[in-house]
This record gives structure tokens, C-alpha cells and sequence, in this order.
């Protein structure tokens, strides 16, 4: 009996290790698009800016970002790209997903590439898309047993812990949507009990053509599972579906897109991606490459004001020794994220909590988002939302001397730096990083929480209107949450988090 089990559990590990997968068909993003409609706008938007210059407009607000995707989808003529590590097949999921349809139909190819392990339709559903002859679909780093992933993730942990959480999309190699968001209504403003506030940018010029390349090498590279075609059939859509496109066609994105009034900054830009093989453990990849290169081009040459929004923080005391050596040579350093109210990771908080106390007595100014934060409208501003219970940072950015921003995928904590795979861009615009800076100095005041030292001990301090509120625990929070937050905090996983 004992051997029998023994027997099967070998036999689950072995199913549970993906094999060796072959080689894909490579493709390549299409060159010469200039001539297409999205061509034609990105001529305009760069006007007669030098040789290197790219063209960026902020997306702050998640119904204006899903507008977005939906127009590039809708005006692309050779090629559309999209890179997720969240696709859910909820409305928003569903109604860009018909657009890729429809841009199918049109002869656009379509090539989808979703991480396994991150929330996805099920293969029968990606099936059905990917039974177009015009779209094809891949999973990066596939799980070993189709049908258990919580199986494949045990007997496969080192692999399979090791994600893809990029995200971008590009539009005939001539625009593209890059930054936090992943596809679904809470991203979108448009899921009730929890709203991501985020940020992207909708990009022109060579920027694109990196971020192309960098799906490029994601695309054609080893151990990719293809989606198997299922029936084919013209995928109908809901009528939550149906409403969130009407939603979006309301925000007059595409409109302003076509008009050419959509504000739009130029500069200097560069697409930064990890490599694909950075997910396998055997490789001893060095940390982030696109750690690394912000580092070089953003952050290690910051002078007088260091800014860093990222949802899931986690210095380490490397990080933490950073920051107090910026501090010393009269860098003002600034680090906003999640509250233990607004967070939606609890064992990443608790990683964070740890270094609270020395990140303030470094001089760094801390401050945490509030789950009741305001939710009005308001152009530009990181976390602008529009009316959910709960608001949750999502959105990773770096100002550099408000000369600089990074806007992409990765977070500032273990996992992004040594595990997943992530990528963004960094633009060099005074004008852009100053007003991205502005936008969160305008929002810090009613919707987060300043974290101090009082007599010794921390104190969140806030605005209620005119009134100043002081917290002397985790805000908005219940002794219940707090306990398993410290419990949290003694275990030895922060390289995890």
C-alpha cells in the first residue's frame, strides 16, 4: 500500500513538471506600417520631432484605458499583440476579446500570449477564439497538469512560481498600451466591490517598435503551450458586454484619438523587458533586467526628488540602506502604497510592515493609500477612480527629478526583482514626470494615509475635509486582520513575496 502511494505521488510529480515542449512556428512583429491609419496617427502626433522621439498620452482612468484598447483594436490593419498576465473573462475580458475578433475578420493577425498560472478564461473558451485562422494563442511557462494547477504548482513550485506579469498591447507595430492594468472590470472601473486605480500610456513612435521586439522574444520562446482550436463559431456577446462597450465608446477616446486632441508628450523613450528566460530556475538569471536598467537610467541618477508608487512594496534592507543614502546626499524620496485597508495581498503587506519604522527614521516621507479614498474624476491623477467600496493601488510609476518616469509592470518588492518576468517604459519628459507628480501631490491630501513617528511609535495621520484624523493602528482595519498580518510577518517567505 505504502508503495502504491509512494507509486503515485512520484507519478503525479512527473505529470506535474511540464515537458519539454516543442519549438513554436516563430513570427515577427510586421515592419513598414507607416502607411496604415495607425501610422498615419502616429505621424501626426510626432509631427517633426527628431529622430528617437516618442509620443505618450497618460491613461489614468481605467474606462478611458479599456476605450483605448478598444480603438487601437478597432483601427489596426496587419497586427495586433496582446500580453497579459490576467485576462479574465468577465465583460471587459469579453468585449476586447470580440474586438479581437472583429479585427480577425478584417485579415489582422491576432496573436494573444496569457501567463497559465494568472486568472484566464478556460482553454475551451480560449479555444473558441483562437479557432479563427487569423488569431492564435499561447501560454507562457505552461503548468504540467492541465486540470490542477494548485498540483502542478506543488510538484512544480521552483518552475512554476516563476511567472509572466507583463503587460502590453500593440497595434500594427505603430502603437501600443503599456503599464499595471491586466484585463478585467476591476481594472476598468467596473466591478463593484473592488476598483484597481492604475495607470498606463498609450504610446507612438520607436517605443513601439521596442515593446514589439520584447513580445517578439516572449513569443518565440521555448516550452510555449499553443491553444488547441476548438469549433468555430462567431462568438456572440452579453449584454454586460454590449454596455461596457457602450461605456467605453461614451468616454470619446477614439474620438479624440482620430481628432488629434488627446494630449500627448514627447520625448526620449525606452521599452524595458525582462528576459523570457528568467522563469527558469536553473538559468541563475541575475536579478530584474528591468530593475537594472531603471536603476541606470531612472533612479540612479536621481539628484533632487526620488517619487515611487508601487501597490506592493517590499524594500528589504538592501532597499531600505537605498533609500537612507539618497536621503544623505538631499535626495527628497517619497514612496507611496497600499494600506492594509486598500491592499489586496495581505501576506505582501505584512513583508512591508517590517520596514516601516526604518524607511521613516531613514527620512523617506511614506505614505499608504486609503481604501475610502475619493472617487471622483480627475485627469492625470495616479488612482483616479469612480465609484467602488473598495479602492486598491495598482499602478507601479517611478519619477525621476521629475525629469524621468518609468510606468510598467513591476512592483518594487522580491518577486518582481528575482521571479517574474515584467516590463515597461521610461520617458524622458520634464513636462510628463512634473505633471504625473502634480497629479499624486494633488491626491495624496484626501486619499492616503501620512505615516509618522510619534514619541516612538507610528501614527497615520489623514484629512477628512478640514479635519485632521489620527490613527494610532492600521486605519480601517479590525484586531482579527492585524493579528494574522503579524502572524504573517514572523514566517521566512519575503523572497516570495
Amino acid at each position: 500500500m505504502r508503495s502504491a502511494l509512494l507509486a503515485a505521488t512520484l507519478a503525479l510529480a512527473a505529470c506535474a513538471q511540464a515537458p519539454p515542449a516543442p519549438l513554436l512556428p516563430p513570427s515577427y512583429a510586421v515592419q513598414g506600417t507607416g502607411g496604415t491609419a495607425l501610422g498615419r496617427l502616429a505621424a501626426q502626433q510626432l509631427g517633426t520631432a527628431a529622430a528617437g522621439i516618442s509620443a505618450v498620452h497618460p491613461l489614468p482612468l481605467g474606462l478611458e484605458s479599456l476605450a483605448a484598447r478598444l480603438a487601437l483594436a478597432e483601427r489596426a490593419e496587419r497586427t495586433l499583440d496582446l500580453q497579459y498576465y490576467i485576462w479574465r473573462p468577465d465583460a471587459s475580458g469579453e468585449v476586447l476579446a470580440a474586438a479581437l475578433w472583429r479585427a480577425a475578420e478584417r485579415g489582422v493577425r491576432v496573436r494573444l500570449l496569457l501567463d497559465d498560472w494568472g486568472a484566464r478564461p478556460s482553454e475551451d473558451d480560449l479555444g473558441l477564439l483562437a479557432a479563427h485562422p487569423n488569431i492564435e494563442v499561447r501560454l507562457f511557462n505552461p503548468l504540467g497538469l492541465r486540470g490542477a494547477p494548485l498540483l502542478a504548482m506543488l510538484f512544480d513550485f521552483e518552475r512554476a512560481n516563476r511567472r509572466m506579469h507583463n503587460k502590453a498591447m500593440m497595434a500594427d507595430n505603430e502603437a501600443a498600451i503599456v503599464g499595471g492594468r491586466n484585463i478585467g472590470d476591476e481594472y476598468f472601473e467596473r466591478r463593484p466591490e473592488l476598483e484597481f486605480g492604475d495607470f498606463e500610456l498609450l504610446a507612438f513612435g520607436p517605443v513601439v517598435r521596442g515593446l514589439s521586439a520584447g513580445f517578439d522574444a516572449y513569443w518565440n520562446s521555448a516550452g510555449l503551450h499553443r491553444v488547441a482550436p476548438s469549433a468555430r463559431s462567431t462568438p456572440s456577446t452579453s449584454p454586460p458586454a454590449q454596455a461596457r462597450a457602450r461605456d467605453a465608446a461614451a468616454t470619446g477616446v477614439a474620438g479624440g484619438l482620430d481628432r488629434g486632441t488627446l494630449r500627448f508628450y514627447l520625448g526620449p523613450a525606452q521599452a524595458l523587458q525582462d528576459p523570457p528566460g528568467k522563469i527558469d530556475p536553473q538559468a541563475q538569471t541575475p536579478d530584474s533586467a528591468v530593475l537594472g536598467q531603471l536603476i541606470a537610467q531612472a533612479v540612479g541618477g536621481v539628484e533632487r526628488e526620488l517619487l515611487l508608487v508601487s501597490p506592493y512594496f517590499v524594500p528589504g534592507a538592501g532597499g531600505v540602506e537605498q533609500f537612507r543614502a539618497l536621503r544623505e546626499r538631499g535626495v527628497r524620496v517619497r514612496i507611496i502604497t497600499n494600506s492594509l485597508s486598500a491592499t489586496d495581498v495581505m501576506a505582501v503587506h505584512a513583508g512591508y510592515a517590517r520596514y516601516r519604522r526604518a524607511l521613516i527614521e531613514a527620512g523617506v516621507e511614506l505614505f499608504e493609500i486609503r481604501a475610502d479614498g475619493p472617487r471622483q474624476r480627475r485627469g492625470g491623477r495616479i488612482g483616479a477612480s469612480s465609484g467602488s467600496s473598495r479602492l486598491s493601488l495598482h499602478a507601479k510609476v517611478i519619477v525621476a527629478d521629475r525629469r524621468s518616469a518609468f510606468v510598467g509592470s513591476m512592483n518594487v518588492d522580491p518577486r518582481s526583482v528575482r521571479l517574474n518576468t515584467e516590463n515597461g517604459v521610461v520617458v524622458h519628459s520634464a513636462e510628463l514626470a512634473s505633471d504625473i507628480a502634480a497629479g499624486v501631490d494633488g491626491a495624496l491630501a484626501e486619499s492616503a494615509w501620512r505615516v509618522v513617528l510619534h514619541e516612538g511609535a507610528l501614527r497615520w495621520v489623514a484629512r477628512d475635509g478640514e479635519r485632521e484624523v489620527v490613527a494610532d493602528e492600521e486605519p480601517q482595519t479590525g484586531w482579527w486582520l492585524r493579528l494574522r498580518v503579524r502572524l504573517l510577518s514572523w514566517l521566512p517567505i519575503e523572497g516570495l513575496l
